[in-house]
Order: structure tokens, then sequence, then C-alpha cells
């Protein structure tokens, strides 16, 4: 520790054994000290990659379902809106008329 405390401002340690690495810096009274590891860093890229391919199958299926249900909904035409918005008024003008003329023949 006071060994890297002695270094000069961005001077580095740097140590290697095998596949492993250690790098020590000391800037501003603080001491950075970082690790890599060549079979980690490996197996973080295999993940990295798995985790992509992944994702991007799940957005491919997520579009193709949207494709297919937008070409399931069936779209009814503007007629029969129509007709069915005309059957609504005339039911609502036969309740009003069948309610009212029971009331008027009651009295």
């Amino acid at each position: 520790m006071d060994s890297l405390l002695k270094l000069p401002e961005g001077a580095a340690y740097r140590e290697s054994k095998d596949r492993a690495h250690v790098e020590a810096t000391h800037q501003g009274g603080i001491i950075y000290i970082t690790g890599t590891c060549d079979s980690l860093q490996r197996q973080v890229e295999y993940y990295e990659a798995l985790y992509h391919t992944a994702r991007d199958a799940l957005d491919q299926t997520e579009q193709s379902l949207l494709q297919e249900l937008q070409k399931k909904t069936p779209t009814t035409p503007w007629w029969a809106d129509l007709a069915m918005l005309m059957l609504g008024y005339i039911v609502g003008a036969a309740a009003t008329i069948f309610v009212t003329k029971d009331k008027i023949f009651k009295k």
C-alpha cells in the first residue's frame, strides 16, 4: 500500500499471471485497482451474444405476431356500423313508445 502511494501521479503498477491481469494507479491520493481475466471476458462476451440473439429473436417474434394479429382483425364495412346504429335508434324509439303507451292507458 505504501509503495502504491509513492507512485508518481498517473503512474501505474501492472502484474500479470497467466490470463489474469491487475493494474493499480494512483491519482489524487486515491488508488484505483483494475483487474481483468481473459477467460471471464470470453464468458461475458459469450453471454452478451446470447442475450442479444435472444432479444433480437423476441423482437422479431413480437413483430410477426403483431402483423398476424392485424391480418386477422376483422374490419366491418361502414354500412354495417350504420345499420347497427339505425337498429339501436329503432329499438330505442319502439321501447319509448311501448313504455309511454302503457302509462297513458293505465290512467
